[in-house]
């Protein structure tokens, strides 16, 4: 995407949008990965249904945390993901495999959080809104990246009109 502004300096954009990303890429890891422990009691636990599978505390009710600030966290995390993608490919991507792209995030995070749950290594709950909240920050960053790269196009376009007249 960026090679479409015909950029002076484009591989060193590039090269600094890629080390943003690996950045990204690793605070997310930590965020996400951090071995910490969820207070697994059932009585004092604001969710309402969790299960153990394996070891694994499970919530599988979904938008059942659409009232917690946990859920737009979620969000916030991954809107950069989006954002990284219009950047980085060179073409747009479609709708359908946005929405797959979207979904497997969340799901690979949570397939990790659940392994390293049932391998003793950190107890974090495994969530399905979280799955959806991560999937909702892709798109939302991939739109808005989308709508901030036609705006810029538009923008270059009225420029060079102004300058050639």
């Amino acid at each position: 995407m960026l090679s479409t502004f015909e950029l002076k300096y484009n591989k060193s954009i590039t090269f600094f949008v890629l080390l943003l990303f690996t950045i990204y890429i690793g605070s997310v890891g930590l965020l996400c990965f951090y071995p910490f422990t969820a207070g697994l009691n059932r009585q004092t636990n604001n969710w309402e249904t969790f299960r153990l599978i394996g070891k694994a505390p499970v919530i599988t009710t979904p938008f059942i945390e659409l009232n917690d600030f946990s859920f737009y966290l979620n969000i916030l995390m991954t809107m950069p993901f989006g954002m990284f993608m219009i950047t980085l490919f060179k073409k747009y991507t479609n709708f359908f495999s946005l929405a797959v792209i979207s979904l497997a995030v969340g799901s690979f995070i949570e397939s990790i959080q659940f392994l390293l749950d049932n391998l003793n290594l950190m107890t974090r709950f495994v969530d399905i809104n979280d799955v959806i909240a991560n999937a909702v920050g892709v798109l939302l960053g991939y739109f808005l990246a989308l709508g901030g790269f036609q705006l810029l196009q538009k923008v270059r376009l009225l420029h060079q009109n102004q300058v050639e007249s």
